[in-house]
């Protein structure tokens, strides 16, 4: 039985945890301009060998996202014993058949949260759903099990003792049904608290109540590509962004065929059969990225390789290909809480392109601690920033 407030089905269609902040909104280290006077002015330059139609211009906070999470945790995560959502990174989104939002939460907090700190009786789960509406605005919490007793919405089938776990990477309806990747995560001989590692992919399938309908192991393995990290549809194709040492890699398939089908890798220039042969399309990318079709440019969302303990920026490139090359690379935000003692931010940049405007795309980045007093003293220490990143058109070369 999946736990959940509010009834909402897929309509088939063909820890280590956050932040010590005094606020959950602080004014940003750096925010690029707003595009407004760039847009008003008409197009503006850009790189020519991308051949993109958009350049990202500036970035500002999205406060309608990053406080409705912060309300939505504060009363209970839309169960009725506020139990539900109060914290958690991740933060992928998928569009439902009927335009409805799903969040794909990791590590996630359990309620209830009073006066915004998570108490000692609160739960720990590694994958939850978190659904909206058109908008986007979450009102509901799904896990497995049952509300009294909830637990991940998803394990390994050779899960003993809660190892190993799931983490929730890009999901996206695909033969009717809502299919998401699963990155097999385990315990290591790392320092705590960063001593575990990705073992391999799976894609997990629900059904119209969120229930695992099936388990299909996938592409990738220890030392290879890890895929999965950002889906795309396009033409007859879904596009599969993977991610190694820093670098970015893509595959793709018949739409209708993302289990079961033959991929085909980019390497070189081609499109080929063997995974081992595949080639990066883009160096210096986060460990989780965003590839977003707007207006027919590819738009790159990302840390650098090590932004989250370096940088601290979110950066945007652009290509008029699904394969790149990605050009344009602009630095569009500073994430403020990097200023903090024990912070890592940010990480796990996702776009969520169904609750954006017209020349603008909402991305979220999350924040952690290697001090997991943080998080519970302050549950907003652990919630998704959303920022709204604005583009101009391009200015073609005569």
């Amino acid at each position: 039985m999946r736990s959940r407030n509010t009834r909402r089905t897929i309509l088939p269609a063909a820890l280590v945890a956050g932040l010590a902040l005094t606020a959950l909104i602080a004014p940003p280290a750096y925010a690029a301009p707003r595009s407004d006077d760039a847009l008003s002015r008409g197009r503006i330059s850009c790189d020519p060998l991308g051949g993109a139609s958009i350049k990202p211009v500036g970035a500002t906070l999205n406060t309608e996202y990053t406080e409705a999470f912060r309300e939505f945790g504060n009363s209970g995560g839309g169960w009725q014993n506020n139990g539900g959502w109060a914290a958690s990174d991740g933060v992928y989104s998928v569009e439902l058949a009927d335009r409805s939002i799903a969040w794909l939460m990791n590590d996630t907090f359990l309620g209830p949260v009073t006066d915004e700190q998570i108490g000692a009786e609160a739960r720990f789960l590694h994958g939850t759903v978190v659904l909206g509406g058109r908008d986007g605005l979450p009102d509901t919490t799904v896990t497995g099990g049952t509300q009294e007793a909830p637990e991940s919405i998803v394990s390994p089938p050779q899960s003993e003792g809660g190892d190993p776990w799931y983490w929730n990477e890009d999901g996206i309806l695909d033969g009717g049904k809502l299919r998401v990747f699963q990155a097999r995560t385990g315990l290591n001989d790392g320092v705590p608290p960063w001593n575990f590692g990705w073992l391999g992919s799976d894609i997990v399938t629900y059904d119209a109540e969120f229930a695992v309908e099936s388990i299909t192991p996938s592409y990738g393995a220890p030392g290879g590509v890890h895929w999965g990290v950002e889906l795309v549809k396009q033409g007859g194709m879904v596009y599969i962004y993977g991610q190694k040492d820093g670098a970015a890699y893509v595959a793709r398939v018949a739409k209708g065929h993302l289990v079961g089908g033959a991929w085909e890798f980019w390497a070189a220039g081609s499109w080929v059969a063997n995974e081992a042969a595949a080639t990066p399309i883009a160096s210096n990318v986060g460990a989780s990225y965003s590839v977003t079709r707007m207006r027919g440019t590819y738009v790159l969302s990302t840390t650098t390789t090590f932004g989250a303990f370096a940088e601290h920026t979110v950066e945007v490139a652009v290509s008029s290909s699904p394969s790149g090359p990605f050009t344009d690379r602009t630095v569009v935000y500073t994430a403020p809480e990097a200023a903090s003692a024990h912070i890592v931010a940010p990480y796990n940049v996702a776009a969520h392109p169904a609750i954006s405007d017209r020349g603008e795309l909402v991305v979220s980045y999350n924040v952690n601690s290697e001090q997991h007093s943080d998080v519970v003293a302050n549950a907003n220490n652990y919630r998704p920033r959303f920022l709204t990143i604005e583009f101009a058109r391009c200015r073609m070369p005569r």
